[in-house]
């Protein structure tokens, strides 16, 4: 072969070494640094009371901590106790438009439930957690959509990646939904077939930038089906989970019980509802049992102090 081709052959050769994607794979991980965080929850977020939920569901709900021995430390409950799900997601800090990295961990199918290890080009990045206990979501622009509300938690963190140093971080993760409950002062009677909860300006759908939820135009139902069990229960407890809207938006329940005929026994409006996240907002009164001739049933209003205490619900009595 003579000279000139053996150059050019030893040309081809180095070109096609250049454009190897194995060449460029090590490359690439040469670029990428290690990032760690370690998932926990605030110290301040304490269990939900356990309630039955509405509508009722195979997810069990979070066992509040025994308060009567004072001395008892409840500080051992794991991330695991409360949520299921963790959505992980990585934004360039100079573009919000799309996450970089997005990923789903399981607390089935992962050891380090409470541990998220990547790796990421040096760079400004704004870090997302979203954490919750049960339901499909969807995501798109930015906004998380949920087939049905449970416990969820959020943190959200800005960082730097430095080239050669290893990024190791504690995040701490608050809850940020309100459960808002109606307890029966009324036994369950024994005709009764159905409680639905119709709700108007339900905030079903999360900005995962702003922490903020999203009314939906459409009325979100729960209904709880009675059974044999149930009658003649008292203090029976509905509840269910939702977002908090910007601006004190605010949202608007309907409550209707129906016995086994498929008439209305009872049916109820609760307006001017404002979820306060990491708190339980509960309405207590006759929810079941048909209204007296001579009874209102004026719509009726409950404004909750903002200083209360998750663990302790501000009680309020419908009227008769």
């Amino acid at each position: 072969m003579k000279k000139k081709e053996l150059c050019a052959v030893a040309c081809l050769f180095w070109l096609a070494a250049c454009n190897d994607p194995a060449s460029d794979q090590i490359e690439i991980v040469k670029n990428l640094f290690p990032v760690q965080f370690s998932v926990q929850l605030q110290k301040e977020v304490l269990p939900f009371s356990p309630t039955r939920s509405m509508p009722p569901n195979t997810v069990p709900e979070p066992t509040i901590p025994d308060e009567s021995d004072p001395d008892k430390d409840h500080s051992d409950k794991e991330l695991e106790d409360f949520c299921s799900t963790i959505e992980y997601l990585v934004y360039d800090n100079n573009d919000l438009t799309e996450p970089v990295k997005h990923h789903i961990y399981n607390v089935e199918t992962e050891s380090d439930f409470s541990i998220v290890y990547d790796t990421l080009p040096a760079g400004n990045y704004q870090v997302c957690f979203l954490a919750y206990q049960a339901g499909k979501t969807s995501f798109t622009d930015n906004t998380f959509s949920f087939d049905k509300l449970s416990d969820t938690f959020y943190s959200t963190k800005r960082f730097e990646v430095k080239e050669g140093e290893e990024t190791n971080m504690d995040v701490a993760l608050e809850r940020i939904v309100s459960r808002i409950e109606f307890r029966a002062i009324d036994p369950v009677p024994d005709d009764i077939k159905q409680f639905d909860i119709s709700v108007k300006d339900y905030p079903t759908q999360l900005n995962i930038l702003t922490k903020e939820g999203l009314p939906s135009s459409k009325e979100q139902n729960f209904t709880y089906n009675f059974d044999t069990k149930d009658k003649g229960e008292t203090g029976k407890t509905h509840s269910f989970y939702t977002f908090v809207a910007p601006g004190d938006k605010k949202i608007s329940v309907t409550l209707t019980s129906t016995d086994i005929g498929g008439q209305v026994m009872r049916r109820r409006i609760v307006s001017d509802i404002l979820p306060i996240a990491n708190k339980v907002i509960r309405y207590t009164g006759i929810l079941y049992t048909p209204p007296k001739p001579d009874e209102s049933e004026n719509t009726f209003n409950l404004i909750i102090d903002n200083n209360g205490e998750w663990s302790e619900p501000e009680e309020k009595e419908l009227p008769e």
